[in-house]
Formats: structure tokens, C-alpha cells, sequence
């Protein structure tokens, strides 16, 4: 079974000219939404209303990850093998050295 991403790219290749991606892309970035603004009239001292339009910056901001995702497909996650943390239960230091293999440091005397 082939790519279904393949084979949707194949399937639409040439039907968006250079020019109508970057409209689409324009456009998506360009999002507005339509707010209501509550304010205090200066000279009847009335309360008035009035729409308008601002950017969506939350609809621009989830619609970029959906792009480039078509674009580029999901990020793979990383496979770094480590070696896994081992917690050691010890009684006193000389168990560490053991368990480590590292020698057990002195702490230096206070002078004065």
C-alpha cells in the first residue's frame, strides 16, 4: 500500500498554481474575527457598543501547525536509546562505591 500523503500530493500536484498557495497562505495568516467594544460616549456619557474586527491570533496560531504538518508531515519523535536510571537504596557511602565503582570523595576541613 502506497503513502496516503503521497498520494494525495500526486493526486493535487499542479492544481494550485505558485500564486494561489501563497494567496491561501495569505489568507489563513490574515484571520479576523468580529469583537463587540463596550465604551462611554464623550459627549452624550451614554454607554454605546460598536463592532469591529480584530486579528485572530488563536486561529492563525493553530492553523499554522496544520499546514506545515500537510506540508511536511508530523515531526518524528527522536529514538535515543539511553541507559536507563537506576536508583540504588544505600545505607552508608561505602555501599556507593561499591555500586558505582567511584572512589568516595572527602570533604575539605574548614579553615579557621
Amino acid at each position: 500500500m502506497s503513502d496516503p500523503r503521497g498520494a494525495l500530493a500526486e493526486a493535487l500536484a499542479g492544481s494550485l498554481t505558485d500564486e494561489q498557495l501563497h494567496t491561501l497562505i495569505d489568507e489563513v495568516l490574515a484571520v479576523k474575527k468580529k469583537m463587540r467594544a463596550d465604551f462611554i460616549c464623550k459627549h452624550c456619557k451614554r454607554r454605546q457598543i460598536q463592532y469591529g474586527e480584530i486579528s485572530d491570533a488563536l486561529a492563525v496560531s493553530r492553523a499554522i501547525p496544520d499546514l506545515l504538518n500537510q506540508a511536511y508531515g508530523r515531526p518524528v519523535e527522536a529514538t535515543v536509546m539511553a541507559e536507563p536510571i537506576q536508583f540504588i537504596r544505600l545505607t552508608n557511602l561505602e555501599a556507593l562505591q561499591e555500586a558505582t565503582g567511584s572512589p568516595r570523595r572527602r570533604r575539605k576541613a574548614k579553615a579557621g
